[in-house]
């Protein structure tokens, strides 16, 4: 899940620190820059793929460095940090919550990390006030960690405790957390105000919340060790006296076509990364290493094969297989997390200009009916009659006459080009009578789905305009076919029905012209 630094760069963070040593002049920014490359350089050997942001605040917030995988434009940035005014912990995280919905949206789980020197600048009155005025809890899933730079045994550290822990506790979102998936963060106090104390409270939270998460991936005789990133949550459901912890041995248990499959609710996501396996196995090492030279050029062979074996992209491993197979077929694998739970297994491929493609594991909802169109997941099986073409007996309201492509509003965009698709078929009937109520159809059912009813009024209305609108010299037929799909779209016996289809007016206009 992506990370926020969070630091504090206010004028009390450039106090300095005394110590015995006359050559160490640390202030708690230079410890607090110090910790932050601490936590980099552990995940730039647990978590390399971890998206990091760095957000420096006083009275206002600045995104010194935007989401990034680099680390090292992190720690540059550390070394040219420009010192602020007050701090001002609720529009710090106002700016937060603003960078991660425009970056993440609301879905994706986050943790910020708050680093500050323990000194919030008020009194019980204005404590109270930050606390009533806080952003909390966001739109999304977070979990917030607080790193105070300072003396366990200092005043204002104990003055503070109530709203570093006010907002700890408020960063956990009830309605996006409902599932359980997503606990809460800590405090991390170091035990003196010292560079190696500080250094050993960031240990402590990186190892507690960016472990790596290994586990075993196998499919009959196949089988591979995986890494799952990021590192699956424990699941508690409201009512469920259990907690559901994803084991390590995932077991393949079927496959499915991902037309079957659908899209159910997944719960988490996660890359699965296979461990490099340098050099391959020790015994095919030694055979290589052992063939005797009986024709000249021989030795050179075996080096060369030895050296192939010593390169992870040449040696054979079951994820590549699979993935190619999961590509090729469109299909997805079931896999058995735990008892009554299930995930399944995909190929992916990044959006980015990398276009880099690798297994994902959506991390399905516990109970048998998490994708209720399958029926129970412990009862799938082959299908008993071998000679039917169906896997499932499903039929999807889009397979309807009329239907097509389903409509994808994301933007407003979208929505005005479909309706402005329905008016072109309308401008030119009656030669795209049926291309018209193919369009209509498939925009009355995606408006019903969406809840949407106020858009078959709009466009009823539209069609009403260009019926109005028809030069003289139009047949006949168009004012009929446009007055007939304004009322069919505004009938309230067929208003909400999903399955009714629009149908064209039958007219006999060249009927009558020809016995004429």
């Amino acid at each position: 899940m992506p990370t926020v630094l969070l630091l504090d760069v206010s004028l009390s963070m450039t106090r300095p620190i005394p110590s015995s040593d006359s050559s160490e002049n640390h202030t708690r920014l230079s410890i607090a820059a110090t910790a932050i490359n601490t936590f980099l350089d552990f995940l730039s050997i647990h978590a390399k793929l971890e998206y990091v942001a760095l957000v420096c605040f006083s009275s206002m917030y600045e995104v010194s460095v935007p989401f990034t995988r680099d680390f090292d434009i992190i720690k540059n940035k550390l070394t040219q940090l420009e010192e602020g005014d007050k701090t001002c912990i609720e529009t710090a995280f106002m700016g937060v919550n603003h960078i991660i919905l425009n970056e993440w949206g609301s879905q994706t789980p986050v943790q910020i990390i708050l680093i500050t020197d323990g000194n919030c600048g008020t009194g019980p009155i204005g404590r109270n006030r930050i606390i009533q005025t806080l952003p909390l809890p966001p739109s999304y899933p977070a979990k917030i960690h607080v790193l105070p730079i300072v003396s366990p045994a200092d005043t204002c550290l104990q003055h503070a405790m109530p709203l570093y822990q006010k907002i700890v506790d408020l960063a956990v979102n009830p309605s996006n957390n409902s599932n359980g998936t997503i606990s809460r963060g800590s405090i991390f106090c170091p035990d003196q105000l010292t560079v190696p104390a500080v250094i050993a409270s960031m240990n402590r939270l990186c190892e507690q919340h960016y472990q790596e998460f290994w586990c075993s991936l196998k499919c009959g005789q196949l089988e591979a060790r995986v890494q799952l990133f990021p590192a699956p949550q424990s699941i508690a459901h409201e009512g469920l006296a259990t907690t559901h912890t994803l084991t390590h041995q995932l077991h393949i248990v079927g496959f499915i076509s991902q037309q079957d499959l659908g899209t159910p609710i997944a719960i988490s996501k996660h890359l699965v990364i296979p461990q490099a396996q340098v050099g391959g196995n020790n015994t095919n090492r030694e055979n290589y290493g052992s063939k005797t030279p009986t024709k000249e050029g021989s030795s050179t062979d075996s080096s060369a094969a030895e050296e192939d074996m010593s390169d992870p992209s040449k040696v054979p491993n079951f994820c590549v297989l699979l993935h190619g197979a999961l590509k090729v077929e469109s299909m997805s694998a079931i896999v058995q997390l735990g008892a009554d739970w299930w995930g399944t297994l995909s190929a992916w491929c990044e959006a980015s200009r990398a276009r880099r493609s690798c297994l994902l594991l959506s991390v399905l909802r516990p109970g048998v009916s998490a994708a209720p169109w399958l029926g129970p997941l412990d009862q799938l099986g082959p299908s008993d009659d071998t000679t039917s073409t169906e896997t499932f007996p499903i039929r999807s309201w889009r397979s309807y006459s009329g239907g097509g492509s389903g409509c994808a509003w994301a933007r407003p965009h979208a929505l005005l080009a479909d309706v402005q698709k329905v008016l072109r078929h309308a401008r030119k009937l009656p030669d795209k009578t049926q291309h018209l109520y193919k369009e209509l159809n498939r925009l009355r059912r995606a408006a019903i789905s969406l809840g949407f009813s106020e858009l078959l009024t709009c466009v009823g209305s539209a069609l009403e305009r260009e019926c109005a609108s028809l030069p003289s010299t139009a047949p006949p037929e168009c004012a009929l076919q446009l007055a007939h799909a304004a009322a069919a779209l505004r009938d309230p016996r067929t208003a909400l029905d999903i399955k009714h289809t629009l149908q064209p007016l039958t007219t006999n206009f060249t009927v009558t012209s020809m016995s004429h």
